[in-house]
């Protein structure tokens, strides 16, 4: 069972309760390799996006020898995947974590099973589980029996993109480029960005969060079908922060649930858990993880010092004072301040709603991302999306 399921079921069951029953974990089919394909299409696909689906699209079109450009709104690519290296013995996720799916993914995203061995992976099964209720620490260690997933050892999803897919395409890749208008009113795409500079293609594969949609960032000529538009004002990405922090000494189990965790995904979730699990580092880093609700508590906060301070007080009343006591330094990732990302990923999304945002726009505009994708909120999920795009578009499918 993954952290999201695991947490879900927590959450309904109530993180207090003094009886768990036996949860079925669910395998869910992984997809084939698409190797070779039937190329049916021969012009230029324009991607909107370098983060985990469109650098995942160009991955493919590329290995299939179709032109295309990447345009990123940002100076960097990754998207929601984002490292910090320095910071500890290990690089450190300060986006998309955990490998919500069975490792042979990475293979799967790239094309090439032969991949996988390449990639140091470890078992993320936490061993001390506590639960925070009433402002206290409460110890639910049998729940490590429900809850095992997959993380990376040595690197992160970002160092994965990085090193398998960006030396490809790199040299293809347009950053510092914020998309305004997408013009799909003549034989070819014209895009123009917020410098004037126009891009042309004669498909385009659109990446950006949905809340960049929803904020009317970009415009479309001529606009887009209806009933998208008022699907993708429907998406719920509600706020999301990550907080690292090393410890001079360890005080803290592997994984803390907090209680306020509801049942309902629009409420999200906030864990704190040991980030060095199983990492084989020397040194004593503590998370947070945090979306929805509980993420606002700190979103909706002035500055980093003032998200720093809260969650240091947070520690210190769990820990009765041993947080300041052997604070050394952190990093703060606030997502829903990041430009052009604004948030955490999907959710509240069904197949109804992820249908209507599927369906290409005059078979010249597709879409792609987490939101977009069956094993949406994921990384693999997005990238998988971006591959499916792509496939569409090469195979005239």
């Amino acid at each position: 069972m993954n952290r999201k399921d695991f947490i879900k079921r927590c959450s309904a069951l109530g993180l207090g309760a003094l009886a768990f029953p036996v949860l079925a974990v669910s395998c869910k089919e992984e997809p084939e390799f698409i190797q070779s394909l039937n190329v049916n299409f021969s012009g230029k696909v324009l991607i909107i996006g370098a983060g985990a689906a469109g650098l995942a699209a160009a991955h493919l079109l590329n290995q299939n020898g179709i032109d295309f450009e990447i345009i990123e709104a940002a100076p960097v690519y990754g998207g929601r995947i984002k490292e910090i290296a320095g910071f500890a013995d290990f690089p450190i996720d300060l986006g998309g974590e955990w490998i919500h799916t069975d490792p042979s993914i990475l293979g799967t995203l790239l094309n090439d099973p032969s991949t996988n061995s390449a990639v140091e992976i470890i078992k993320y099964r936490p061993k001390t589980v506590s639960a925070i209720k009433d402002g206290a620490l409460k110890r639910r260690n049998f729940f490590s029996n429900f809850y095992s997933e997959y993380k990376f050892k040595n690197t992160t999803w970002y160092s994965f993109f990085n090193d398998f897919i960006v030396p490809g395409i790199r040299s293809r890749m347009v950053l510092n480029s914020p998309v305004e208008n997408i013009d799909y009113s003549g034989n070819t795409i014209q895009v123009r960005n917020t410098d004037g500079q126009i891009f042309e293609g004669d498909k385009l594969i659109l990446t950006v969060p949905t809340t960049i949609l929803q904020d009317g960032f970009i415009s479309f000529t001529p606009p887009l079908p209806q009933d998208k538009i008022a699907t993708w004002n429907d998406v719920n990405m509600p706020d999301g922060l990550k907080v690292f922090i090393e410890f001079s000494e360890r005080f803290y189990p592997d994984i803390s649930l907090d209680n306020g965790i509801a049942a309902s995904d629009d409420d999200g979730e906030k864990v704190f858990y040991d980030a060095a699990f199983n990492k084989d580092s020397g040194r004593n880093i503590l998370g947070l993880f945090t979306v929805g609700d509980q993420a606002s508590v700190y979103t909706n906060l002035p500055n980093n010092q003032a998200i720093i301070d809260q969650v240091m007080n947070e520690l210190d009343s769990l820990f009765e004072g041993k947080a300041s006591q052997h604070y050394v330094k952190h990093v703060i990732q606030n997502w829903s301040a990041e430009p052009y990302i604004g948030g955490s990923y999907t959710h509240n999304m069904d197949d109804s709603m992820q249908s209507t945002l599927l369906r290409p726009v005059e078979s010249k505009l597709y879409f792609a991302g987490e939101a977009y994708a069956d094993d949406w909120a994921t990384v693999h999920g997005a990238g998988l999306s971006g591959m499916a795009a792509a496939e569409e578009i090469i195979t005239g499918g």
